[in-house]
């Protein structure tokens, strides 16, 4: 092993060979002193100055071996030699990122008394950080990033200046350099400056916190994106501040949302056309949307601390939501996080389930469409908690108000939990029955619920529900979910003419890769399927129907047995949105459409394409082309269709899944779709365009398309603007 330690090729496994050795052989078979001189001289002679990106470093490895026996045996007396080693070969190849950094990681196993030691000026040894301040200057984010790295590795005492025996190591002007980082885009090195300052004080931290939300501009003069960002870099500061003060950490988080976000207004004005629906583009876009860079991190924040710190957070965040109600309307981010937390905590604080069950009640009237249903979610699970003495009537009163005022999806959800408070033992059933208690997975389980009750005994609000909510007064309200367009006034257009139109080209490409269309439905609903199951697939379930899960496209289409049924909601519950729980669609599936794509002709295109050249192009555009838009129409498919061929843009389209023996070739293919292209001259694809059947025969379309000017014309297009 000794001899295989200067082997280029093999010196990394044999210095950890020779570590494992040392740590576990019987006394006498392997020296660690023997060991360290062979490591020492494996630094020694290396002449790495520079930035050589060689695989297998010797050096390296000898580095890495030095530190894990200074580990071992601390005691040493061989610590303090090996230690001067290591320092003098961060100066001597201060050049060398790999060899700089496994020093400094290396020296941070090092008693501090030895390191302090070593690092005074009466030592005569250089600071190993004088040797790396030219990568803080440095506009390159790798040597930035390793920088910050060496910095972490080794503590403040020895370069803040925080120790009288070493002196600060960097000057003011370096110090402004870290801070800038704050601001920087990338988001490690922006969160290993926050831990790093956080080390040096936390009351630096906590005044750039200040001056940050003090530098937030108005929420109604602010994009969506803008709104995200703020909350986000803020959020990312106080998770560090507060790591350990759950009370501290939710006090913070609601001054972010404040700062970003204004309450909702006119949730519950039945006679508004926009009532429900939250605006999410052009200037005030996140006033009332749900900030999942706020939501997602809190949550994965709780998952990771201890009970005591849930508990805190918890009762702080419900007594602020009850505050707030006192006033004005909470922000829907914290809604929705109190919900959330509700729903996943309940049973961990000690407030009374009856006060935190009529708290989450008295948001419903003043919460956007969305909101609304985390909160019957939530709520599903409290009284779930209830014993058989506490009583339910208050919320049951506001759901019932809330079901008077709602629409059809929404009237369905309070069904199902009217149902439900009806039946205590049906609801702790149905609850227990929930894989996980979040908000996703107790979805799941309602809506699996329903699914196996017979037809007539679902939900009798839904036979009235087309009397109350025709398709003709379908208009821009309809849209219940952020992520998409409102939908235009589009000329509406007969379906035999679109039929009989020649389609460019032919209609039936014969295969395609079912992973190529996962990423647009990242927050895009599968539009077919059976109703109950379809209506409560959320965008990130539908990435695993797209990603070709051919045990949930089955369940999708109700051709699963009960018995895969439930392996299967549980794979789909593991990949639901929690914030997107509200499908936009009730998928009720066409079957004129479908017979009008099944009777279309088999024709070539004037393009000279063949349907598998048809196919190969789609796919290499749509894998291609990345700015992604997603958009909601009134019209059917084949209308949106014929009115983009009638656009004069170059509109090609093509039905995949039509003839039997494509879908025997690939059975994830999904009837009642239509896939376009717009091409320029040459033939060159400037756009690609998927079209799918929605609720009451309306579309979703998904647009990816590089030229802005284009999507804003096909856009214009789709909505009849044009």
């Amino acid at each position: 092993i000794l001899k295989r330690l200067r082997d280029e090729v093999v010196s990394s496994s044999a210095f950890e060979l020779a570590v494992e050795l040392v740590k576990g052989s019987p006394a006498g078979l392997i020296s660690g002193v023997e060991v360290g001189h062979a490591a020492v001289d494996v630094i020694q002679k290396d002449r790495s100055t520079s930035q050589a990106r060689r695989i297998h470093s010797p050096a390296v490895a000898a580095i890495r071996c030095v530190g894990q026996l200074i580990e071992i045996d601390s005691n040493s007396t061989e610590v303090n030699a090996l230690a001067e080693v290591l320092i003098q070969k961060c100066v001597i190849s201060s050049r060398s990122n790999k060899i700089v950094l496994e020093c400094f990681r290396a020296l941070s196993v090092v008693p501090e008394s030895i390191l302090a030691a070593l690092l005074s000026p009466s030592s005569g040894l250089q600071h190993p950080v004088s040797a790396i301040h030219y990568m803080l200057a440095s506009k390159d984010p790798n040597l930035n990033y390793t920088f910050l790295a060496c910095l972490l590795s080794m503590d403040v005492k020895l370069w803040a200046g925080l120790d009288e025996a070493v002196p600060a190591q960097l000057q003011e002007n370096e110090v402004h350099r870290i801070m800038s980082f704050l601001d920087g885009n990338d988001p490690t090195i922006r969160r290993m400056t926050i831990q790093l300052l956080n080390r040096v004080d936390p009351a630096i931290l906590e005044a750039w916190f200040a001056r940050f939300i003090d530098s937030v501009p108005s929420p109604t003069s602010s994009t969506l994106g803008v709104c995200e960002l703020y909350a986000s870099r803020a959020l990312e500061v106080t998770t560090v501040l507060d790591s350990g003060n759950g009370e501290a950490f939710a006090t913070q988080l609601k001054t972010i949302l404040q700062a970003v976000q204004v309450p909702h207004k006119g949730a519950t004005e039945k006679d508004s056309p926009g009532r429900g629906r939250v605006q999410t583009e052009g200037l005030g876009g996140g006033v009332n949307a749900v900030l999942e860079s706020v939501v997602e991190p809190v949550l994965d924040r709780l998952r990771e601390s201890t009970d005591e710190f849930r508990k805190i957070f918890v009762e702080k965040m419900l007594q602020d939501l009850e505050e707030s109600l006192a006033v004005e309307a909470p922000v829907p981010t914290a809604t929705v996080i109190c919900s959330a937390v509700a729903c996943e905590y309940a049973s961990l604080v000690s407030t009374p389930l009856t006060t935190i069950a009529e708290g989450l009640a008295n948001c419903l009237a003043v919460s956007p469409v969305g909101v609304q249903e985390a909160l019957l979610i939530a709520l599903t699970r409290v009284l779930a908690l209830f014993d058989d003495e506490s009583s339910s009537e208050a919320v049951v009163t506001h759901v019932e108000e809330l079901e008077k005022q709602s629409r059809k999806h929404m009237r369905q959800r309070c069904d199902q939990f009217l149902r439900l408070a009806k039946d205590k033992s049906t609801l702790r059933t149905v609850v227990q029955g929930a894989k996980t208690q979040t908000l996703p997975d107790i979805l799941l389980s309602i809506e699996e619920h329903f699914r196996k009750l017979p037809r007539n005994l679902k939900s009798p609000s839904s036979a009235s529900s087309r009397a109350v909510s025709p398709r003709g007064a379908a208009g821009p309200s309809a849209l219940r979910y952020d992520a998409y367009e409102a939908p235009g006034s589009l000329r509406r257009k007969s379906r035999d003419n679109h039929q009989s139109r020649a389609r460019q080209p032919s209609q039936t490409p014969s295969a395609r890769s079912s992973v190529a269309y996962g990423e647009e439905f990242h927050r895009s609903p599968v539009l077919s399927g059976q109703e109950s199951l379809a209506q409560m697939l959320t965008p990130a379930g539908l990435v695993a129907l797209a990603e070709g899960d051919k045990t949930l496209r089955n369940l999708a289409t109700g051709s699963l047995d009960h018995a895969a049924t439930s392996a299967a909601s549980d794979q789909l519950a593991s990949k639901m949105d929690l914030i997107a729980l509200e499908s936009p669609f009730n998928a009720e599936p066409s079957a004129s459409l479908g017979e009008i794509l099944a009777s279309d002709s088999q024709t070539q295109s004037s393009t000279g394409m063949t349907e598998e050249s048809f196919l190969q192009t789609f796919d290499a555009a749509w894998n291609t082309i990345k700015p992604t838009t997603r958009g909601w129409s009134e019209s059917p498919p084949l209308t949106l269709a014929g009115t983009l061929q009638d656009a004069g843009l170059g509109f090609i389209m093509a039905f995949p899944s039509i003839e039997t023996d494509l879908r025997a070739k690939d059975p994830n293919l999904h009837d009642n779709e239509i896939l376009g292209m717009i091409l320029a001259p040459e033939v060159q694809v400037s756009a690609a365009i998927r079209l799918r059947l929605g609720e009451d025969n309306s579309s979703l379309w998904i647009l990816k398309c590089e030229n802005a000017d284009l999507t804003l014309t096909i856009k214009k297009v789709l909505q009849g603007d044009a």
